[in-house]
């Protein structure tokens, strides 16, 4: 017999990424169906808001309250009507951390669902990676060549991190011959990450995959482990492949813009002269839609200018959701760092600590790609920390019995 919880979480992931926001999806009854579901999520984890405190409580709640308001901001700042309002649902899914916790739904169930989607993510992005001529998965209008391949940014990134991430935590932590299969996983992982050709997220997901194995080996083969790595990295950026040469020349194109590289110059503007009131500078400007005079807007700038509030993380959520949203996650960071956790669960802080090195330059702290795996992984932390408190406390209660 299944479990409802269990299904709902299932859907609750494929709805939420609207089915790794698939061109079938962006309209239609697919896309009312994505709609109504998220939204019966987050209202049916309304009533469990105020039930915990002391963890990630807070910041989440901070966020959900900011990404609320801003509903109205946009109307207050840039006279968008709240019929847009329907714009803001993914984002509220945040909401549904609260479900999750009052569900208490198994950690070791939600593994199996994100390493589920990370094989289907893998799957849909080779077919998409090879049928470049037709646009099924994501908002481009075509796919071109940029960095010595067709680049394909597959969308719903946050579920294939955190399932490579578990993948890499199974390979130390078993005993078994699956180790092996989950090696096989992490590896296939990290040849799709590197057929995206995204610079940041390639050097992160090799550091994170070293970074463990080294944690967890004798000095010896770390020794041989780095010297593996060095020699690997060498040989791919020496070897003239069109992958690692469009890689070499994006990075010198980027190191000789210095301070007219476009990101700095986006950042500036949205910070000093994008925002039009003074309430809005503190809570944001709301979400826009593209209908709206707000979303002709943003859209100008960045087809006239080059400027794209997805290329500045954490300013892009200062300007829709406001300074709130932001203290909300630096406490998130903060937390992955001093909360601690057992070594079979380090994939949560990985992929936390990918949120905090990309925030500056991509949309993955914002972005729907990659909210609902960050909902998923700060629901397991927060049960893991329950569980933990509960367990000092029963340590304290028999010590000062014994005393």
């Amino acid at each position: 017999m299944f479990d409802k919880k269990i299904i709902f979480i299932f859907f609750l992931i494929i709805f939420s990424l609207k089915f790794f926001d698939a061109v079938v999806a962006n309209s239609g009854v697919l896309k009312n169906l994505c709609y109504a579901f998220m939204g019966i999520a987050v209202m049916i984890s309304v009533p469990h808001f105020f039930k915990s405190k002391g963890g990630f409580i807070l910041p989440i709640q901070i966020l959900c309250v900011s990404i609320l308001f801003s509903i109205f901001m946009a109307k207050f700042s840039w006279g968008q009507e709240l019929s847009y309002a329907a714009t803001t649902i993914p984002y509220l899914i945040w909401f549904t951390f609260f479900y999750l916790l009052y569900a208490k739904v198994p950690i070791s169930k939600i593994e199996n669902i994100v390493l589920i989607y990370g094989v289907i993510y893998m799957l849909l992005f080779l077919f998409q990676f090879t049928h470049t001529s037709v646009v099924y998965f994501g908002q481009h209008a075509e796919f071109v060549e940029d960095r010595g391949v067709v680049r394909v940014g597959f969308p719903g990134a946050g579920v294939f991190f955190l399932s490579c991430f578990i993948a890499v935590n199974k390979v130390t932590n078993l005993k078994t011959n699956m180790k092996y299969l989950w090696l096989a996983y992490a590896i296939i992982g990290l040849v799709i990450n590197i057929l995206q050709v995204t610079r940041q997220a390639i050097f992160l997901m090799l550091i994170v995959y070293l970074f463990h194995f080294l944690s967890s080996i004798k000095l010896v083969y770390k020794v041989v482990t780095v010297a593996i790595f060095v020699i690997a990295a060498y040989a791919f950026f020496n070897i003239e492949t069109p992958i690692s040469k469009g890689l070499v020349e994006q990075q010198k194109q980027d190191v000789s813009a210095g301070g007219d590289y476009i990101r700095i110059r986006a950042a500036d503007y949205f910070l000093t002269q994008f925002t039009p009131t003074d309430l809005g500078k503190v809570f944001g400007n709301g979400l826009y839609n593209n209908n709206s005079s707000y979303g002709k807007t943003v859209v100008a700038l960045s087809d006239n200018y080059g400027f794209f509030l997805s290329d500045i993380g954490l300013v892009e959520l200062y300007i829709l959701f406001g300074i709130f949203a932001v203290i909300a996650y630096i406490m998130i960071f903060y937390k992955s760092f001093t909360i601690p956790l057992p070594k079979d669960y380090y994939y949560l802080k990985y992929y936390l600590w990918l949120l905090l090195v990309t925030c500056l330059t991509s949309d993955s702290i914002i972005s729907t790609n990659f909210l609902i795996t960050t909902v998923i992984v700060l629901y397991c932390y927060q049960y893991l920390y329950e569980i933990g408190k509960i367990s000092r406390s029963h340590v304290a209660q028999i010590s000062a019995i014994n005393q």
